[in-house]
């Protein structure tokens, strides 16, 4: 008997009990483990459980074996539900990005232009990029950027009736492998730094922050401004969000920023987002989603549709196309979550131009 027990010890994996709190699989098989302990209290053996839980029968009496834990769920629960560990901390302010003076954190931003059209409206793009403490073009990135320059200097003359020169910075470096960039952007960028990231296990995107981050820790810079797109090829677009995960670090924030949206990532914690007061009350949409592993722990405040100690994960739920209750929006969770957001009237803004 005694290695039978030492036997059915190392089965014992799933059964998961904190602090009174129970994990979903734990509540799922409860009716059937009940059905099947009252069924052990006449027989002499071991019987194996359906999730590899196992109780044994000694002296007359039912002896249920000592409990292992679920790493991943523990971790969760013990941060996030009990709090016998503090969640971490986050505050974001994107109307400093949409809204107000267009400039992130006491020390500035970088600003990156990455391979795709410049969607989001001049005027935004043009201030991001004049308080930008350092500007950089990824390979492709430079074409759009060169064109448009040229687009918001086009019909304006000079008092010698010359073209008039355009009062957009240039970058102060471009990088990548360099196969998207075209030799009249070379020429027009002629006197620009050009740094080659020739590695194609990773993305242009990415190794572009192996040649920033230096300097940004330098300059103490943690923002990152990103202006990218979301139509077109879902390959890139999801490229883009595995950059968000693979910077994720105390001292970089990354913000993608398109025509529409504002999407950045949420790490394990308790994050409050101080949302323009316009976009409450215009109800634009939000969404959270769990990309890349399951979130156990998800809990909302200041949403239209508020989620409460919730399971996120593909395949299970998702939360899109929520809104807003209140101008303070609190997400507490124990796992990475993908943060979009409607973004102020860009979208409008971006008919109009079209038009």
């Amino acid at each position: 008997m005694p290695s039978r027990a030492k036997h059915n010890k190392s089965n014992f994996m799933s059964f998961v009990r904190i602090n009174g709190t129970r994990c979903r699989k734990m509540a799922a098989g409860a009716a059937i483990k009940n059905a099947l302990f009252k069924l052990l209290r006449g027989a002499g053996t071991t019987l194996a459980l359906p999730d590899c839980s196992s109780f044994s029968r000694q002296a007359g009496s039912i002896c249920r074996l000592p409990r292992n834990y679920c790493t991943k769920t523990t971790i969760g629960f013990r941060q996030q539900m009990d709090h016998t560990i503090p969640p971490k901390e986050y505050k974001w302010t994107p109307g400093n990005l949409i809204s107000d003076n267009f400039k992130l954190g006491s020390n500035g931003h970088v600003c990156i232009v990455l391979n795709r059209q410049i969607q989001v409206p001049p005027h935004v793009v043009k201030l991001l990029w004049k308080n930008a403490t350092l500007r950089c073009a990824v390979d492709g990135g430079s074409n759009h950027l060169k064109n448009f320059i040229i687009s918001q200097t086009d019909g304006k003359k000079s008092s010698k009736g010359e073209p008039a020169p355009s009062d957009i910075e240039p970058p102060d470096l471009i990088t990548g492998d360099f196969d998207s960039i075209t030799e009249d952007t070379i020429e027009y960028f002629k006197g620009i730094p050009k740094i080659s990231t020739p590695d194609q296990d990773a993305t242009d995107f990415t190794k572009a922050f192996t040649v920033l981050q230096p300097v940004m820790v330098q300059r103490k810079v943690k923002d990152v401004v990103v202006f990218h797109d979301c139509s077109g090829r879902l390959d890139q677009v999801m490229a883009n969000l595995n950059t968000l995960f693979k910077m994720q670090k105390e001292n970089c924030n990354v913000y993608l920023l398109s025509g529409d949206s504002i999407t950045w990532l949420l790490r394990p914690g308790k994050h409050t987002i101080q949302v323009p007061i316009d976009l409450v009350t215009s109800q634009r949409w939000c969404s959270l989603m769990p990309v890349g592993s399951t979130a156990h722990n998800v809990t909302t405040q200041g949403l239209k549709w508020n989620l409460y100690h919730a399971q996120m994960e593909f395949g299970g739920m998702v939360s899109t196309s929520n809104t807003y209750s209140t101008e303070f929006v609190q997400v507490e969770t124990d796992s990475n979550l993908i943060w979009s957001m409607g973004a102020y009237d860009f979208e409008e803004k971006l008919r109009s131009t079209i038009k």
